[in-house]
């Protein structure tokens, strides 16, 4: 099947619709009727043997086929918007969206923090923020940039940093119960695990000499979530295992006791994660570019 100039159009016609919201949002952005939108639509879904979108009066939805078809549609109006502009100065000429998902607590620790800054460099970049820690699918949910914690085998994963894991506990968890001087210690204390049940787990911790210990846990109280693991160790009611990202600063002032400092539990790693294949939309790779070696600083690793 030839692709002529016409389908070209129907596709970046498509594109604006799901960008825009609405037949009529995207008929102002192109400059033409809402009737015209609608017949690019109907020829463009006849072309492709299949319903794009579901059309109501009150709203419209993509159809599975339709978020498969939109993903290829939008780069394509990116690309055209690109080209228009790729004699006009890169930084604050940039425009378009850009969708990011992350998990909670470091979007919120770290992410937030960094987007005015990126504003003030892309004024014209508009930014969606997902904080969920279940992992989403990228095409289903539209996501250009992931922020997290595993590497993905299906898409281009991107080293961004890492960070350590630490035990921690309150000044007045270990004045009451005491700081353990060794791994064999540790069974005996409390502890407050990222879970949603009470099951043992194991724990793997290594010294500076390769000496390697694997203790296992029985959690005193389980949470699924790091923050809520921050608010009950300040209340002294237990040792905890959290990301250096989100503990560093408040080991420093003193709020946190870093619990055997000498050992050393997994390293975790960051990774942006995208969609793209061989061309990268120049928005997409402004932001990774500029989130690299800012997410996790030095300090904070």
């Amino acid at each position: 099947m030839l692709m002529d100039a016409a389908q070209l159009y129907r596709m970046l016609v498509f594109a604006n619709v799901v960008e825009q919201g609405s037949l009529t949002a995207a008929a102002n952005e192109l400059g033409i009727s809402r009737s015209m939108v609608s017949q690019h639509l109907k020829k463009l879904e006849l072309r492709c043997a299949t319903q794009l979108i579901h059309r109501t009066t009150r709203k419209m939805a993509l159809t599975e086929d339709g978020q498969s078809f939109y993903h290829y549609c939008a780069e394509l109006l990116q690309l055209a918007k690109q080209a228009e502009n790729s004699t006009k100065p890169q930084d604050r000429e940039l425009q378009g969206s850009i969708k990011i998902s992350a998990p909670v607590c470091l979007g919120e620790q770290n992410l937030i923090q960094h987007i005015g800054d990126f504003n003030k460099r892309y004024p014209k970049i508009r930014i969606t923020l997902r904080l969920e820690d279940r992992r989403l699918n990228l095409l289903e949910n539209n996501i250009d940039i992931a922020i997290q914690t595993e590497q993905a085998t299906e898409f281009t994963s991107i080293r961004l940093g890492q960070f350590d894991e630490y035990l921690i506990a309150s000044p007045e968890y270990v004045e009451q119960h005491g700081s353990p001087l060794h791994p064999d210690m540790l069974a005996k204390h409390q502890w407050i695990m990222q879970s949603s049940n009470y099951l043992p787990k194991s724990c793997l911790l290594q010294n500076s000499f390769g000496d390697k210990f694997k203790i296992k846990i029985n959690p005193f109280i389980s949470c699924n979530s790091n923050h809520g693991i921050v608010k009950l160790a300040k209340q002294g009611l237990g040792i905890a295992i959290l990301p250096s990202y989100l503990v560093q600063a408040q080991i420093e002032s003193g709020k946190f006791v870093h619990i055997l400092p000498d050992y050393h539990l997994r390293e975790g790693v960051i990774y942006a994660v995208h969609p793209f294949d061989d061309v990268t939309p120049p928005r997409v790779r402004a932001f990774l570019n500029f989130i690299e070696k800012r997410l996790i600083p030095d300090n904070q690793r």
